[in-house]
């Protein structure tokens, strides 16, 4: 009976650690292909959002979080990309994945902005605290030169 209750522990041990995981990080970039505009005439490029979560055990011991996105080509990340016994989901972290984001689509301008962050503390029994931190914007067309506005007119 004992090596049962060890081996029930130890299979609900990896399943919660699997949920957490699974569950960790999400980055997402939505190309345009619309010609309407907004803020006076900016031409959006694309839309960005990005969610990174961490989780704490009695809402102080980290247990595991997601991690930034920095690499890769595809406009959209929600592999497995945890960090154990970690709490990584912080607005810096999210810009960095913004950063990221507008390296890819070619630009360095963004409009509406926003950051949310938020704790669920009604989680598992009130025994793991769910922080996430949520980042969305518009990526804009960049700027044209100034020679080449001059030399249009």
């Amino acid at each position: 009976m004992n090596t049962m209750r060890k081996t029930f522990a130890a299979a609900a041990l990896a399943a919660f650690a699997f949920a957490l995981t699974g569950c960790s990080s999400y980055s997402e970039i939505a190309r345009w292909r619309s010609t309407n505009t907004i803020n006076d005439g900016e031409v959006p490029l694309a839309s960005f959002v990005t969610q990174n979560f961490s989780y704490k055990l009695l809402w102080c011991v980290p247990l595991s979080t997601g991690l930034p996105w920095t690499e890769g080509t595809e406009d959209i990340k929600d592999d497995f990309d945890v960090k154990f016994f970690a709490d990584e989901a912080t607005i810096d972290n999210n810009l960095v994945s913004l950063n990221h984001a507008m390296d890819l689509v070619g630009s360095r301008r963004i409009s509406q902005l926003k950051v949310t962050e938020d704790d669920s503390k009604a989680w598992s029994l009130f025994l793991v605290n769910r922080h996430e931190v949520r980042t969305s914007c518009l990526i804009l067309r960049p700027e044209e030169p100034k020679d080449s506005q001059a030399a249009g007119k």
